[in-house]
């Protein structure tokens, strides 16, 4: 085999459950291969790729979130909207992971808070006040908070980054359509409505509720299974059982949807680990 090939062959097998999160250095010394070889071979991979990860959330940013937000009203400085609602301001300020690059990808939240004017005006240059207190983000006003959606990680949208030691390269008019899709069918329906702080305060105690029920926090619970399973010893093991008991989820609720394990794998880092059986152990318990 040549280099490259020993490489990808490498990266394929490595990234196995059976091989997760184990020593392979044996391996490396039997292709005759070393960590600077497979390092050139992803960013070889990384070039190829026409947009980076970071380039495509400035297209989103650029030719979505700014058109639909202007077209409903919103005025924006930075990366900061707002609109006005009485005598407060309905604002949407879009946060980015410090860590966006290449392998990690680029995450990114949008945080939903109003806030008083007479706070506004308190500010030197008309900073915006975030409102810790009266805040949401983008995947509140979804469905099953967002975690069905294939660019959910952690309360974050998620572009491209590696997979299975590779990048990936999700079609930037894929992710333009579902992004705007989430705004433009749960998100800003809500938000127009919105007439007062307080109209906002009773939506945010209404949205939050949905962290509660039951298919959220099976939802919670597969995530923690997908992760676990990349490394499934005793510790994992353990905090999995307890998240099971603690989310008061029974053997029955956890098989009731435990397809959506697939849309977990599908977000994680590693989409060969299959955490269904490693996610039904806990029934043991």
């Amino acid at each position: 085999m040549m280099k490259e090939e020993k490489v990808n062959y490498y990266l394929e097998l490595i990234s196995m459950p059976e091989y997760l999160p184990y020593d392979t250095s044996g391996i490396m010394n039997e292709l005759a291969i070393s960590d600077d070889d497979v390092a050139a071979y992803q960013h070889q991979k990384a070039r190829e790729i026409s947009l980076t990860p970071v380039e495509k959330r400035n297209i989103i940013v650029k030719q979505v979130i700014k058109p639909l937000l202007k077209k409903n009203g919103f005025s924006t400085t930075g990366l900061t909207w707002y609109r006005e609602i009485g005598d407060s301001y309905l604002i949407i300020h879009m946060m980015n992971s410090q860590f966006n690059s290449n392998s990690t990808g680029a995450s990114f939240r949008f945080h939903i808070s109003a806030s008083k004017k007479d706070e506004i005006k308190e500010q030197l240059s008309k900073q915006w006040i975030y409102n810790q207190a009266c805040e949401l983000n983008q995947f509140d006003f979804l469905p099953y908070c967002g975690m069905l959606s294939p660019y959910y990680s952690g309360g974050m949208y998620k572009i491209d980054g590696y997979k299975n030691f590779l990048p990936s390269n999700r079609p930037i008019e894929q992710i333009c359509r579902q992004i705007g899709a989430d705004f433009e069918t749960w998100i800003l329906p809500e938000l127009c409505r919105i007439k007062s702080y307080e109209n906002f305060s009773e939506l945010r105690s209404q949205k939050l509720k949905q962290h509660e029920s039951k298919e959220v926090k099976l939802l919670r619970y597969y995530y923690a299974a997908q992760s676990t399973a990349a490394n499934p010893n005793e510790a994992s093991y353990k905090i999995l059982v307890a998240m099971k008991k603690e989310l008061g989820l029974s053997e029955e609720a956890i098989r009731a949807h435990i397809d959506w394990l697939d849309i977990c794998r599908e977000n994680s880092s590693f989409t060969k680990v299959d955490a269904k059986e490693w996610a039904l152990r806990t029934s043991l318990d």
